[in-house]
């Protein structure tokens, strides 16, 4: 082989050897085809389940007795309105309450027609005229639940707090306190395992386990089978019952809506003027409270940024609002747990409701009016376009127009079953009472009869 020869061959090898390398280089740099194929998934339907529903009972009145000062009975029974969508009597129980002679609260099932969810509701209304105990208060029978949160009340002087914890269920469950204070998260001694005997209501002083929190709020954890909490709650002003309340416990998400707040005349003057939110967030964040009128979208003062502390409640004021109907709309940027506090007076007479904030309506769903005064459905829209809202019951449909980012009300002719059809829309929405100095609301929650299809991956 002549000297040419190979010297062609070694310039050949090198530029072939080149070319390879730029091709695998080249290759990394340029986009692979794609070989794999997405992840097989199928929509399953669950089979619909047994509608439970548990109510809260007779209002109860603690220490009435001079030889049981820690006693609790039975003070005043409850009036309650029941039914399914086609207006048909549900499956009543009881469940027995725990250390209250004579007294049981009512308790509805509802089964399945084969693969058919059958919505039903209920609900219950209370009126005291008593010394120790004065007002109105209303209540939706609710599905139990494992965690729920009570954001309210107090225990200063004059003010009572009973939880009242039920277990609807055929299972013992056990559930634990967790206060939230002050001073951050405490679990009281005795209260990380009360048992709740299935088909029964156990009431728990809040006294007892919030100290002297003047505006605690409690998580309650279930273990063995969830369990549905209210906090009944009152106040005496120098001899006089100044109201009562049946508050529903809520959930936390990063935006709380509490619709329909309503301010009375009386409420909206001089030293009468009276209002608050209260905020619990588990980690440290900051809450913009926005309040809206009715019928507008347009802020009535500027939003207010709260900062928040993790484990410790706090309030923002609402007091000086004049007279109407609010939309209280709490954007954090953690989950917060929020419930509104508002008056119609501080005299003789005078009564309060706790304003739980109301999760998203998103199908059409069945609630239950009880019997009180002036009742009237509130609903916020938190859509970018208006919403057609329906509220239809035996007397008929109302049509209410909500705009975007807006909220309106409506009357309803008086107690029953009613559905309230948010048209496609996600709405927020409560039922209210008002007349005189009478003040109570209800969250409307969303039908949980209605199965929801599940993607399943094998």
């Amino acid at each position: 082989m002549s000297r040419a020869t190979a010297s062609a061959r070694i310039v050949i090898g090198a530029v072939v050897s080149a070319a390879a390398v730029a091709a695998v280089v080249g290759a990394g740099a340029a986009p692979w085809p794609a070989v794999g194929t997405a992840a097989p998934s199928t929509d399953v339907l669950p089979a619909p389940a047994e509608v439970l529903l548990a109510c809260d009972g007779p209002l109860l009145a603690l220490a009435r007795s001079a030889e049981d000062a820690a006693g609790v009975s039975a003070a005043a029974d409850a009036a309650v309105v029941s039914g399914d969508a086609a207006g048909e009597p549900l499956e009543q129980g009881e469940l027995t309450l725990s250390g209250v002679a004579d007294a049981t609260a009512p308790l509805f099932r509802r089964s399945p027609e084969g693969r058919e969810s059958v919505p039903a509701a209920a609900a219950s209304s209370v009126t005291a005229r008593d010394m120790d105990l004065g007002g109105f208060a209303a209540s939706e029978c609710r599905a139990p639940q494992m965690e729920s949160w009570i954001v309210g009340g107090d225990v200063a002087t004059g003010t009572t707090g009973i939880l009242l914890v039920a277990n609807p269920t055929d299972a013992n469950a056990v559930v634990s306190l967790d206060v939230f204070g002050v001073e951050g998260v405490t679990t009281p001694a005795g209260a990380d395992a009360i048992a709740i005997p299935a088909g029964a209501q156990v009431p728990i002083p809040l006294a007892g386990i919030a100290g002297g929190e003047e505006a605690p709020a409690v998580r309650v954890t279930a273990v063995g089978s969830p369990v549905r909490v209210t906090l009944q709650s009152s106040i005496v002003r120098t001899l006089e019952p100044g109201g009562i309340d049946l508050q529903p416990a809520v959930a936390p998400a990063a935006t709380q809506v509490v619709p329909g707040v309503n301010v009375t005349p009386e409420a909206s003057e001089g030293e009468n003027s009276s209002g608050l939110i209260r905020l619990l967030s588990t980690s440290d964040a900051t809450a913009t409270v926005t309040v809206l009128p009715e019928g507008g979208g347009v802020p009535v003062r500027a939003p207010e940024q709260v900062a928040l502390t993790a484990d410790q409640p706090k309030s923002a004021d609402l007091g000086g609002l004049p007279a109407g109907r609010y939309t209280v709309l709490v954007d954090a940027d953690q989950p917060v747990v929020a419930a509104a506090w508002q008056a119609t007076g501080f005299g003789p007479g005078s009564d309060y409701a706790w304003y739980a904030a109301a999760p998203p309506v998103e199908r059409a769903t069945l609630f239950a009016a009880p019997d009180g005064p002036n009742p009237r459905v509130s609903v916020y829209n938190p859509g970018d376009e208006a919403a057609t809202v329906a509220v239809s019951g035996d007397d008929g449909e109302q049509s209410l127009e909500v705009g975007a980012h807006a909220f309106a009300s409506v009357a309803l002719p008086g107690s029953g079953l009613y559905t309230l059809d948010p048209g496609g829309s996600a709405v927020h929405a409560l039922l209210g009472f008002e007349g005189g100095s009478v003040l109570a609301a209800l969250p409307i929650t969303q039908d949980a009869s209605t199965p929801q299809p599940l993607t399943v991956y094998p």
